[in-house]
């Protein structure tokens, strides 16, 4: 049994179909998310919210690709970044930084932690833009059809 199978089994993940329009509308999402997070005339703060969002966005299309959603429990934002080695080939030193930075995005949306340094943020848009890379390789290689 494969490992997202085992989440589902233990209610982390549900199995879901996809379509093209799905998995085509995430993947401009983070496209244009990771356009804008390199906007330097913005905010640190608001260029790390951006490529969150973007690399968010990408580790989703890579889940949704496999048949798969996050559950609604708790954390069910973190586990699409802990399953980016089974779902986009990802190292695992991308999706453990991405999966710290999704702390760090919870800390300082809901602690009231700092908001990002331009180190953090710029840190985070190179990592989106590799995590980009994987997913549309995954796609095109996996699911073609997907990509419509």
């Amino acid at each position: 049994m494969s490992n997202l199978a085992n989440l589902a089994r233990t209610g982390q993940l549900a199995a879901e179909p996809t379509s093209a329009g799905e998995i085509g509308r995430l993947l401009k999402n983070a496209d244009d998310q990771l356009r804008d997070s390199g906007v330097k005339s913005l905010s640190a703060a608001g260029r790390f919210m951006l490529a969150y969002n973007a690399a968010h966005a990408l580790a989703l299309a890579a889940l949704r690709a496999q048949g798969y959603r996050p559950s609604a429990s708790q954390g069910h934002r973190k586990i699409i970044f802990q399953v980016l080695e089974a779902t986009a080939g990802a190292p695992r030193e991308l999706w453990v930084a991405l999966d710290r930075y999704h702390d760090r995005r919870n800390a300082a949306e809901y602690e009231g932690a700092p908001a990002a340094t331009e180190a953090e943020a710029k840190d985070l848009v190179e990592l989106a833009g590799k995590l980009q890379k994987l997913v549309l390789a995954r796609l095109k290689l996996s699911h073609p059809e997907l990509l419509k």
